[in-house]
């Protein structure tokens, strides 16, 4: 299932998606979607099914993009194969949290 998350995920970015979150837990470009057990973690918070990933970004062109795109043929897979279910669709407003793990390590002046 952690596969699964990323070729999402993967795809949102792809699709346009500004930031992602799993089950409110912010991702960034360093963020790890992996299996611990029968457990999906992200960044090595566990999270609980059933999985909901959301995305800021341009709704249309995210829910247009995605099936054209290598997770969308995959969930497509999923779907026609073990009978998992994805829905696109568009919220009229969407808060995500910052990522907890994200901040300044090094700053100095410019030279």
């Amino acid at each position: 299932m952690d596969l699964d998350l990323r070729q999402a995920v993967n795809s949102l970015w792809e699709s346009g998606a500004e930031a992602i979150a799993i089950n409110g837990h912010r991702l960034s470009v360093r963020s790890a979607i992996r299996s611990a057990g029968s457990a999906i973690t992200v960044d090595y918070r566990s999270l609980s099914a059933p999985y909901r990933v959301e995305a800021i970004g341009d709704a249309d062109a995210m829910i247009a993009r995605f099936p054209r795109t290598r997770g969308g043929a995959w969930w497509a897979s999923l779907r026609k194969n073990y009978d998992m279910r994805y829905e696109l669709s568009p919220a009229g407003e969407l808060r995500l949290p910052a990522d907890p793990g994200l901040g300044v390590r090094h700053a100095g002046p410019t030279k």
